[in-house]
């Protein structure tokens, strides 16, 4: 059996604390057996926090990503945001994604960070280009292969780089380069919360 907890003052300092949580319509409960304490993962906080949001380019079957081509996306946060970044990456046969910081890039489809939180009125405090032009790729700060076969009867494959917390005000290039032999589908996943 839960207990509601009707309180006169959350500011009464007493000896004896018992662990207490406030639910979505505002009702204090006693934690207990009946009612333990819930809890999220950080990234589901952010998320309901609206502070959750992704970016993407795809390659789908009628506009393959080329052999030896690569899918880029550059982005840069404001300053005091410190992004904290997963990236996915998949392709049809063998791929190799690439991580920069400092990169200089120029022109590019502008992508506008899409919410993972719908009804939440916080936007993205970040700049993103599509395949941008790249004068300068930057330090790599992470590589890894996605491997999924070579040629006409590669099976696809699939990586996810573990989260990164990024520097305000850098651009940093993710880039997925087909290295195949053959054209393939293939998609860049960009996840993060600030």
């Amino acid at each position: 059996m839960a207990i509601e907890v009707k309180r006169e003052s959350l500011d009464t300092k007493s000896i004896h604390v018992s662990p207490s949580y406030v639910d979505k319509d505002g009702l204090h409960y006693l934690v207990g057996s009946d009612r333990p304490t819930p809890t999220v993962d950080i990234n589901h906080l952010r998320l309901h926090e609206g502070r959750a949001f992704k970016a993407y380019r795809i390659y789908p079957s009628a506009t393959k990503l080329a052999d030896g081509a690569s899918c880029n996306i550059a982005v840069a946060w404001a300053s005091g945001v410190y992004a904290h970044i997963s990236v996915d990456a998949s392709c049809g046969g063998n791929a190799e994604l690439y991580i920069y910081e400092g990169a200089t890039v120029s022109g590019g489809t502008s992508f506008t960070a899409i919410k993972r939180n719908r009804p939440s009125a916080t936007t993205s405090q970040s700049a993103i280009l599509i395949n941008p032009t790249v004068t300068v790729t930057g330090t790599e700060i992470d590589a890894e292969l996605v491997t999924g076969g070579a040629g006409r009867k590669s099976g696809g494959g699939g990586t996810s780089a573990l989260e990164i917390v990024l520097n305000p005000l850098t651009t940093y290039l993710f880039r997925l380069t087909n290295v195949s032999g053959t054209a393939h589908m293939a998609e860049l996943f960009l996840e993060w919360y600030e």
